[in-house]
C-alpha cells in the first residue's frame, strides 16, 4: 500500500467515526508494515486538521459529563481510546466542571433526595458513585 493509498484508506476511516491519534496509528499499522508511511499519513491528517486530538477530548469529555460520569471514569475511557495521558489531564483540569456538583446530581437522579440513614444503602450509593467514577472525597461530600 502507498503512502497516498494509506492516506485514502484514513480519510475514509475518519469519514464513519472519529478517531483518536493513538487509534488511527494502531489502525494504519494493522494494514501497512511502513511505519515511515503511517507517521506521515499522521502528520498529514494532523495538518489539515482531519485529525485533532484536543477537539476529540473536549467533545468526549461533555458527552461523560451529560452521562454524569467522573473524573476517574472519564480518564480511564480517554486512555482506552489512545488519547496520550498528558493531554487528557490538561483538558480535565481546564474544564470548568464543578465535580462535587455533579455527583450529588448523579445521586439524587438514582436515589432521589433523601440522604442514607442505613449504612447498607450508604454503602449502596458509594459503590453507584465509585462506578461512575468519583473519588472518595467528593462521593462523601455528595453523601452529606
Amino acid at each position: 500500500m502507498t503512502e497516498q493509498e494509506l492516506y485514502d484508506y484514513a480519510i475514509s476511516m475518519l469519514a464513519k467515526k472519529n478517531y483518536s491519534s493513538g487509534d488511527m496509528h494502531r489502525q494504519l499499522a494493522r494494514v501497512t508494515e511502513k511505519m515511515d508511511d503511517v507517521e506521515h499519513v499522521l502528520r498529514r491528517l494532523t495538518e489539515n486538521h482531519y485529525l485533532n486530538d484536543i477537539q476529540s477530548i473536549n467533545y468526549l469529555i461533555d458527552k461523560q459529563i451529560k452521562k454524569f460520569h467522573g473524573p476517574t471514569r472519564i480518564k480511564q475511557e480517554l486512555r482506552q481510546k489512545g488519547f496520550p495521558p498528558a493531554l487528557i489531564e490538561q483538558e480535565i483540569e481546564q474544564s470548568d466542571v464543578d465535580w462535587y456538583e455533579l455527583a450529588k446530581e448523579a445521586r439524587v437522579r438514582k436515589f432521589g433526595d433523601a440522604l442514607p440513614t442505613e449504612p447498607k444503602e450508604k454503602n449502596k450509593q458509594i459503590r453507584h458513585l465509585q462506578y461512575k467514577g468519583y473519588t472518595m472525597d467528593t462521593i462523601f461530600e455528595a453523601l452529606s
